[in-house]
């Protein structure tokens, strides 16, 4: 492994978990200083490759073992207790401890944190698409995030980490290019859709309240990544030298304590996600608030002790047989409660950090400033297709509100608009009103308020308090037609041999019968069989029923066939609802639907009268007429 550091080879193992065997795995050495300042006989970071070999071989659904050495923190916890925390507001890694035998002998605890691939990316983002960078030390500043160039080589601090993406770098011109040259005036509107600015500043913030060595620091140790849909996310890299206090390149000199000022380089041109967003008074004061807020909701004894001493509870006796840490089982139990020297470095115990931290920021004069308040945010609608949705916000406090945002999106990880609220004449000072425009069926809508002072630092508050990192939420209903033309005719649920489709399969089926004297074209309408997904499967565009006609759709979910309409669902033998949805331009309105329940194999639940009739079991007679 020594003699393969620093290359594209793992050496080849098998590899045992609760005595399971999991054959021909990789295992490599990682990291820089964790591998360069650790003798040989003591343990080191390592990655181990699942899929290796086997590229359907995963543990726990997980294919990268991301073992970490805690190196310079004789806790081993310090990076899973960030990790934990920061999962609150950020996609972050999971974090936890492995203990690890190699041939037989014990290499002791190991830190376990997620590695930075295409299944974190599933886990918090519902893809494995998109381009991945790691942003490391020793850049030459070129990983700040100002505009270095046109060229990819002038981008040497990025470590591209998705293999094929080549176009990738032009994107990540273009947007330090944009963050870099835009005028302030202009920033927001630019950044909008382009970068999850709610998402950084809560990165921001989470590097600060710990003490981090990252972008916040050093403009380097972070992640970025560019989803498919064009917008860029940054995210946290280690965490390993968290509440203590940071040195290296770009550290505060002279920092004592629980002391890292909290817009520290905000007037650094070289960090450009603070220096230019900060000029923007709302981006200033949405990061003043996350930082605040994760103070005061993490950064207690009464929160992080019971993670510390279930996790002391947890490795404690590992700890103390582990002959290849780099500190003592004493350095251990000390670096939970208190502060120590080894006469070059005071070493921060969590306990101390943790009160300092506190004390420190909530008292900080550029933290503790007045805001307008909010109390309750109300949805005075209810969410359908077809209208608007009403919030009501209800603000307090002796700081007056100059300006109240709805903001929203409808989808996760997408951007959210807003819509300025107005006063409430009606219901009294400090209510304020807002429509959320009307939105697809079946969307879910993530949404929440803010609250702006005026004055020359505004201040700014959220509710939720954690904004898009847990918004509220509502699901948009279909409501239902005063009439429709076109009807659910026929349900056939357990197909043996009442018909065949194209294919020659006997598969269930929903017969659409058109009752009207003219053609109607389907194109854009929709079957579902959820009520909460009413826009599940879409008739194909050029899809009509002739005057007094019926149309077969065949519930098999198989959507490859050339021949016929397939839906992307099944019917469940045990009976279910049936929907028949409009178009998107039409409000999505509910034009049929049917509930059924079990029926007898080869049975109908089907109109009689046809078309027009009430529902009955009966005999099949797909694309004809119900007569009997």
């Amino acid at each position: 492994m020594e003699v393969f550091y620093r290359t594209d080879v793992a050496v080849p193992a098998d590899l045992v978990v609760n005595g399971k065997l999991y054959k021909d795995v990789g295992l490599k050495y990682r990291g820089n200083s964790s591998f360069r300042s650790v003798s040989p006989d003591l343990k080191r970071s390592m990655n181990l490759y699942i899929d290796h070999k086997h590229s359907d071989q995963k543990l726990l659904g997980y294919k990268t073992l991301n073992l970490l050495n805690a190196n310079s923190d004789p806790t081993f916890m310090r990076e899973v207790i960030y990790s934990h925390v920061a999962r609150n507001y950020i996609p972050a890694f999971k974090g936890n401890f492995i203990k690890v035998v190699i041939n037989g002998e014990s290499w002791g605890l190991y830190s376990h944190i997620q590695q930075y691939n295409k299944d974190f990316l599933e886990d918090n983002f519902g893809t494995r698409a998109g381009t991945r960078w790691k942003i490391g030390a020793g850049g030459g500043g070129s990983g700040n995030l100002r505009y270095p160039g046109d060229k990819k080589e002038d981008y040497n601090g990025f470590q591209q980490r998705t293999e094929g993406k080549e176009e990738a770098w032009k994107e990540l011109e273009q947007f330090t290019k944009l963050l870099d040259e835009t005028p302030v005036e202009e920033l927001a509107e630019k950044l909008n859709g382009r970068f999850d600015l709610d998402s950084a500043m809560w990165s921001l913030a989470l590097e600060c309240v710990f003490q981090d060595e990252g972008y916040f620091t050093r403009g380097s140790d972070y992640n970025l990544y560019l989803d498919p849909k064009g917008r860029f996310h940054l995210l946290q890299h280690d965490g390993n030298e968290v509440m203590n206090i940071p040195g290296g390149p770009g550290m505060p000199s002279g920092l004592s304590g629980p002391k890292l000022e909290p817009f520290y380089n905000a007037d650094n041109p070289d960090r450009p996600l603070m220096y230019k967003l900060f000029q923007v008074p709302h981006f200033k004061a949405r990061y003043r608030h996350h930082l605040k807020t994760i103070t005061q909701e993490w950064i207690t004894w009464d929160k992080i002790g019971p993670l510390v001493e279930g996790y002391a509870a947890l490795i404690r006796e590992e700890i103390k047989k582990d002959v290849r840490k780099h500190s003592s089982y004493d350095a251990f139990e000390k670096g939970l409660i208190q502060t120590s020297s080894d006469g070059r470095r005071t070493k921060l115990g969590l306990r101390p950090f943790t009160e300092g931290r506190r004390e420190f920021l909530l008292n900080h004069p550029e933290v503790n400033l007045p805001s307008p308040e909010i109390v309750s945010v109300t949805e005075l609608d209810e969410a359908k297709s077809t209208d608007s949705t009403r919030i009501a916000a209800e603000t307090t406090g002796d700081t007056l509100p100059e300006t109240v945002v709805l903001w929203f999106a409808d989808g996760k990880n997408e951007p959210y608009n807003q819509v300025a609220m107005q006063p409430d004449g009606q219901a009294g000072v400090g209510v304020f009103n807002g429509n959320i425009p009307a939105q697809l069926a079946g969307k879910k809508i993530r949404y929440y308020v803010e609250v702006r002072s005026g004055g020359t630092e505004v201040t700014s508050d959220f509710y939720p308090a954690l904004a898009e990192a847990k918004p509220l939420t509502f699901l948009v209903k279909a409501p239902k037609a005063v009439q429709s033309l076109l009807t659910i005719n026929e349900v056939v649920s357990e197909n043996r041999a009442a018909a065949k489709d194209p294919q020659g399969d006997y598969d269930d089926y929903i017969e659409i019968a058109n009752t009207s004297d003219s053609e109607i074209d389907l194109s854009g309408k929709f079957l579902t069989d959820n009520k909460k997904i009413p826009r599940k499967w879409e008739f194909p565009k050029g899809t009509k029923i002739k005057a007094g006609g019926r149309l077969v759709v065949w519930a098999d979910e198989d959507g490859k066939a050339e021949k016929g309409l397939h839906a992307n669902f099944k019917l469940a033998k045990g009976g279910e609802t049936i929907q028949l949805i409009d178009s998107d331009k039409a409000g999505n309105l509910i034009l049929d639907e049917v509930e059924f329940a079990k029926l007898d194999p080869d049975s109908a639940f089907r109109r009689l009268p046809d078309g027009k009739g009430d529902f009955s079991e009966g005999a099949a007679s797909p694309g004809t007429n119900n007569t009997k």
